[in-house]
């Protein structure tokens, strides 16, 4: 007596866990990310690099990390700088505006107050680190 037992195919792996697998990683991905505004702000080139430098001294606005402002040392909002900056673009279209953000003040306060600076007219703004605001346990 002869037994003959019936061949066996290959097991052929399909692509349904594979499609799952790639859903969840872009699910997981998508919902691990940041929704915050991203905008585009130009920066002036950093002092000494060879830029035309400008007859008037810098403008420095401070972004303390509770959000206040200081326009050159004293308090302010952004209606007082949106004119400010107005007056002195009028005056000289190359004004150096210098934006010193806290060491914890929020990136999209930093980017609200260079989008008031250049709605405003603003054309050279840079960014300097607080350097009242430097710990020197860091060292």
């Amino acid at each position: 007596m002869n037994i003959t037992t019936a061949r066996r195919k290959p097991a052929i792996m399909g692509l349904t866990p594979l499609i799952d697998m790639i859903f969840l990683l872009l699910l997981f991905f998508l919902l691990g990310s940041d929704f915050v505004q991203f905008s585009q702000a130009q920066l002036a080139p950093p002092r000494g690099s060879g830029g035309a430098q400008g007859s008037s001294q810098p403008a420095i606005i401070s972004l303390a990390a509770d959000g206040a402002l200081q326009l050159n040392g004293a308090l302010s909002d952004t209606q007082q700088i949106s004119s400010f900056v107005g007056q002195r673009v009028a005056q000289d279209a190359e004004q150096l505006f210098v934006v010193m953000p806290a060491g914890q003040a929020d990136v999209q306060m930093v980017m609200d107050t260079m989008d008031v600076l250049t709605k405003a007219g603003a054309t050279s703004v840079t960014i300097e680190r607080d350097v009242f605001d430097i710990d020197l346990a860091d060292f």
